[in-house]
């Protein structure tokens, strides 16, 4: 069996699997060592959610891995990177005009690339039989 995919297939196949990368990353990096990311958790969020920084994380972390898992297995990826999208661009503008914060709005564009472009038909994967 041969896979025969367009070079925006395979493009968009890229990042959905690259997005899905960054965010298992650090969801897991924050739900392994939680107490390493409290500190960046924003004074706002503690007051909005009521919550101690160190639960924001953890669910945080598992909010990321959930989403990125939904994203690399190829399900509802339109939703899925557009919520991602969405979600750190809270995070970038937190950051503001920093490193951290610049690099997060490139992931935020690249989510929302990926959200305006995906189709349903790409994630069928083209097969051709091979003689």
């Amino acid at each position: 069996m041969k896979i025969n995919l367009t070079r925006q297939e395979f493009g968009l196949h890229l990042l959905r699997l690259g997005l899905a990368g960054v965010f298992l990353w650090f969801g897991f990096s924050q739900l392994m060592d939680s107490l390493r990311w409290v500190s960046i958790v924003p004074d706002w969020a503690v007051s909005f959610l009521h919550l101690p920084p160190a639960i924001i994380v953890m669910a945080n972390g598992i909010f990321e891995v959930v989403m990125a898992t939904l994203l690399a297995m190829g399900f509802f990826v339109r939703i899925t990177s557009f919520i991602l999208g969405l979600h750190l661009l809270v995070i970038a503008f937190d950051f503001g005009f920093t490193a951290t914060g610049v690099r997060d709005l490139g992931l935020v564009i690249a989510s929302l690339a990926l959200s305006f472009m995906f189709t349903k038909t790409d994630t069928e994967i083209k097969t051709i039989s091979s003689i």
